[in-house]
């Protein structure tokens, strides 16, 4: 007979920020064949405020597909996403947090992944083209890749949001 993984409770909070239950989590990672977090908050929240929820939302997709968390898996750099998270949070709070507020910006970091960096943007400059964000993002995605070990995206979820929401309106 073989077992069955258990995971958290259906009513168990997974995201305290959003008030996002387990059973949310499932019920839209099976629905919609979810495979990243990033597309799980995307769909649900979770994972969209302080992101201190990733590895549930991670342990949950890996029990639905069968898949163990990569989480604790160094990539080419040597670096565990875990690790590139720490790094990308440092360069965050240590160097761009005042560059961020003189330009009206807040960045909420969701995702760091092996060549990638899923943030969401708000202020009056965001998603705009305006040169003061250009040159910011391009400084954040330099030092992002310095820090990774390799060249590192940044993907501007409110963005893609944005783009998402007005294809289902037309």
């Amino acid at each position: 007979m073989g077992h069955s993984m258990t995971g958290p409770s259906e009513d168990k909070l997974i995201c305290r920020c959003y008030g996002v239950p387990a059973g949310r989590v499932r019920r839209a990672i099976t629905d919609r064949d979810l495979r990243h977090v990033e597309e799980v908050t995307a769909c649900t929240r979770a994972g969209a405020g302080c992101s201190s929820c990733w590895d549930d939302l991670q342990a949950i997709l890996g029990e639905v597909h069968g898949a163990p968390p990569a989480r604790h898996e160094p990539d080419a750099t040597g670096l565990t996403p875990a690790q590139k998270r720490a790094r990308v949070v440092e360069v965050i709070e240590r160097e761009a947090a005042e560059l961020l507020e003189l330009n009206g910006l807040h960045l909420q970091l969701v995702e760091v992944g092996s060549d990638r960096v899923l943030a969401r943007f708000s202020g009056d400059l965001a998603g705009s083209t305006a040169a003061a964000y250009l040159a910011l993002k391009r400084w954040l995605v330099e030092r992002f890749s310095g820090v990774c070990g390799r060249k590192m995206m940044l993907v501007e979820l409110n963005v893609l949001e944005a783009q998402a929401a007005e294809a289902r309106r037309q």
